[in-house]
């Protein structure tokens, strides 16, 4: 593979661990965080919990849609990337790579086919119970799951670009 070709890959590949790993970090600490701060301290909205709650709600769960299409974006980037960078890269590390990004992958489909759809009728229904439950779930796939997945992923991505000596 060219060098021009070689860089600019391995470039799209690391910007799609960053969008994928920085979403993830932006919206739990900052997105998350700021909606019900700000509805919470709104005077238009004081005393009025279900609305705030409605508000902050909506803007999360906005950002948490877009950001799941986002995350087959980066998926489809990282599979597409990794493999065509196969035949330029330590294959030690190559196997270990697809593996953590099928894993991701397959987290993404089901977060964005599955329990995002099921967190909507939850809430569309009024089932505070089942939303809560789902919500906790959504957020340790997402934690739990695939954070560390995303850091193991740059870890394997680092050691299967380096050259050996």
């Amino acid at each position: 593979m060219p060098q021009f070709l070689l860089v600019s890959a391995r470039a799209l590949h690391l910007l799609a661990l960053a969008l994928w790993l920085g979403g993830l970090v932006a919206i739990g600490a900052l997105v998350a965080p700021t909606a019900f701060h700000a509805t919470r301290s709104a005077p238009a909205l004081a005393g009025n919990l279900p609305l705030q709650n409605a508000l902050a709600g909506a803007v999360v769960g906005g950002s948490l849609r877009l950001f799941n299409i986002l995350t087959l974006v980066c998926a489809g980037l990282l599979l597409a990337v990794g493999f065509g960078l196969c035949p330029s890269t330590d294959r030690r590390w190559t196997g270990a790579s697809f593996g953590v990004t099928l894993a991701l992958l397959l987290s993404a489909l089901y977060l964005t086919f599955s329990l995002t759809p099921a967190l909507d009728a939850a809430q569309a229904r009024g089932d505070l119970a089942g939303f809560d439950k789902m919500h906790h779930l959504y957020e340790q796939v997402s934690t739990l799951f695939q954070f560390p997945l995303l850091l193991l992923l740059i870890l394997f991505t680092a050691l299967r670009d380096t050259k050996r000596p």
